[in-house]
């Protein structure tokens, strides 16, 4: 047969069979790889949890679990919509699995029958999900059950349980009445002898590395220096633009017209009444003309100082401004000579006079003593706040909205503020431009010279402080076996103490502005306290002395064989203004009144009604925050696998 003939003759159904087997072979090869992907996929791990690791597939397995049950009817703990829904869930599975956790098979049927679902209903749901048995279906029903005991259990831990409500009670209604003497340390100063440079060297390598942190049971001083910055400011006082400010009457009548309800007369036309301020009417312009001209002349000298101070800080921030910034946050120095306040001041003057500033190296308190400058801001924080936020204070830029600055470069503008009584608003009075000079970190003094005098005077408070616990013990050893008030009574070389005590501080050595009282404080008062007392007359804020008297009940912890039960507490303080107390307090237990459970009740019964709307707020705030991915990753202990996707490189034009 002739092969060209033949070729001819069938050429259209080769062609055909041709171009299939090509199909064939570029879909095949793809067809496999694309299968053995998705094997490969659903094989992948994604991470590790409770030292197990846990694979897409896995997870396909819960996510389909998860639309089951969200079609049985059943409300999830972790939202579908979430990308690691089916992770989360997995997770807290498990976590309640581990805790041991678990649901049998009759209280499933139990809650199905409580929340409504019939047998037909069951049925239907099987039916719907015919690859999946009764069996299979009962056991996803109690591992959300035991996913959602496991959420209760622990938001439980937010409530007041009965026990916990019984001691809150018992602490803030219990009463322990007692009687109570003070010992003030300072009373025996004058029996202290002036230090030695030994005894000074020795308490100070003691504290010198610390700042002043009493505890109430002991005086431990302090002398580490805190940070520091020196500063250099300028500005313009409005009180002196002001005097230079002109204002033309047009000016004044539109200023008048704008703000014609600042002014305002009581209307004589109307009754006085019996109590209050009469009626207000509006002034005419004419009436109101010279305040309006002196009020516009305020506002405008105002605006003008803080625009020049505007103006200097855009002149003194230009090299700043292109600056890059650093991997610290802060911005680099500037190349080339930065100027000078002396020469801003210079050139700035030639309109209003501009004042300038320098202080000495000072602490936050003494940044704030600074006139004018020590009351200005910037949004939330002072200008002392914002000059302590300066490299070399701080080793980052902490990011958050307040500004950051370095060495010699130049805050933003802050400003002071007046109080507007018409408009009950802040008005800005006076602006200033500052930049911090030089800095110095916490550190210790460089010598016990540089706070010899506050050495001098704690040191000697310290060694009064134990002559008074030794007074307070032989008091207290006393009043065991006759009582508070005998031994008190009976004290006569501790009344003579005290009483030294008093005629050495009217010395003016002293410094004291009040008289002291020791020997009146010494005579025991009877006061009723609870274990949450932390304010008592005569001796300020303790939570010690209750805590004491308390313990003398507990019969397992107290001495039985005194007649009396006394014990001795110390108490130390330390004000606002950084002044150290420290005193003795001996406490006589003369009872603790009993508890009744009638009370108890109905105080739980109130409570729980209060509360009762406020535990539905903490369950569903808790809810949404323990359920949180974030949150529950991290409860669990996962390890993700994966590598966190990076961040595309901006193409370069």
């Amino acid at each position: 047969m002739n092969l060209n003939k033949l070729l001819r003759k069938h050429s259209r159904t080769l062609l055909m069979v041709f171009m299939s087997l090509l199909l064939v072979a570029f879909l095949i090869p793809n067809t496999i790889q694309g299968c053995g992907e998705r094997r490969q996929g659903r094989a992948m791990v994604r991470g590790e949890a409770f030292g197990e690791s846990i694979s897409n597939m896995q997870l396909e397995s819960v996510r389909a679990e998860m639309r089951i049950l969200e079609n049985f009817g059943f409300k999830l703990p972790i939202s579908l919509e979430s990308s690691d829904a089916a992770l989360d869930y997995y997770l807290l599975g498990e976590q309640a699995q581990r805790m041991g956790l678990r649901v049998g098979r009759e209280e499933v049927l139990a809650t199905l029958k409580e929340i409504g679902y019939t047998d037909e209903f069951m049925r239907s749901r099987q039916q719907a999900h015919s690859r999946l048995s009764y069996d299979d279906i009962y056991d996803m029903i109690g591992r959300l059950l035991s996913v959602n005991r496991l959420k209760l259990l622990e938001c439980s831990a937010m409530y007041d349980s009965l026990p916990r409500q019984e001691l809150v009670y018992r602490d803030g209604q219990q009463q322990a009445v007692a009687e109570l003497s003070v010992i003030n340390s300072r009373a025996f100063l004058h029996q202290v002898p002036p230090p030695t440079d030994e005894q000074l060297v020795a308490f100070f390598e003691e504290c010198k590395a610390r700042d002043t942190e009493h505890t109430e049971e002991e005086l431990l001083f302090g002398y580490r220096l805190p940070d520091r910055v020196q500063i250099e400011y300028l500005t313009v006082d409005p009180e002196k633009v002001r005097k230079v400010v002109t204002v033309r009457g047009r000016d004044a009548r539109q200023y008048f017209e704008e703000n014609a309800y600042r002014y305002t007369k009581p209307d004589p036309l109307a009754s006085q009444p019996a109590q209050g301020s009469p009626p207000l009417i509006q002034m005419t312009y004419n009436e109101a003309e010279k305040q309006v001209r002196e009020d516009l002349r305020t506002r405008r000298a105002h605006e003008a100082a803080q625009s020049l101070i505007n103006d200097i800080f855009s002149e003194a921030h230009r090299p700043w401004g292109t600056a890059p910034v650093r991997e610290d946050g802060f911005t680099s120095q500037p190349e080339g000579e930065i100027v000078s306040f002396e020469k801003l001041r210079e050139d700035f003057s030639t309109t209003y006079p501009v004042e300038l500033g320098r202080t000495e190296l000072l602490e936050l308190d003494g940044l704030r003593r600074v006139p004018g400058l020590g009351q200005a801001s910037l949004m939330d924080a002072s200008a002392p706040e914002l000059a302590l936020r300066v490299k070399g204070i701080l080793d980052r830029n902490p990011g958050d909205k307040l500004p950051v600055i370095n060495l010699m470069e130049p805050a933003p503008v802050v400003l002071t503020y007046d109080y507007d009584p018409v408009s009950r608003q802040k008005r800005p009075r006076q602006a200033f431009l500052f930049r911090v000079v030089q800095v110095a970190k916490k550190a210790p003094p460089d010598s016990f010279q540089d706070v010899r005098e506050q050495l001098v005077e704690d040191w000697k408070l310290v060694q009064a402080h134990e002559l008074a616990r030794a007074a307070a013990e032989r008091l207290a050893t006393r009043a065991r076996e006759a009582g508070l008030a005998a031994a008190v009574e009976d004290d006569i070389d501790l009344k003579a103490a005290l009483t030294a005590g008093e005629q050495a501080a009217t010395q003016p050595a002293e410094r004291s502005l009040i008289p002291p009282d020791y020997v009146k404080k010494l005579e025991p008062f009877s006061t009723p306290l609870t274990r949450n007392s932390a304010q008592i007359k005569f001796i300020g804020p303790t939570r010690g002395v209750p805590k004491a008297l308390f313990e003398l009940a507990d019969t397992s912890t107290a001495d039985t064989s005194a007649a009396h039960r006394v014990c001795v507490v110390p108490v130390v303080t330390l004000s606002a203004d950084q002044h150290s107390e420290a005193k003795w307090v001996v406490g006589e237990l003369s009872e603790v009144k009993p508890l009744y459970e009638g009370p108890f009740k109905q105080e739980l019964v109130r409570r729980v009604q209060d509360t009762r709307n406020w535990r539905r707020e903490i369950q569903f705030v808790f809810g949404q925050v323990w359920s949180a991915s974030e949150n529950v990753q991290q409860r669990t202990g996962f390890q993700s696998t994966l590598e966190p996707a990076q961040p595309e490189t901006p193409q370069t034009p």
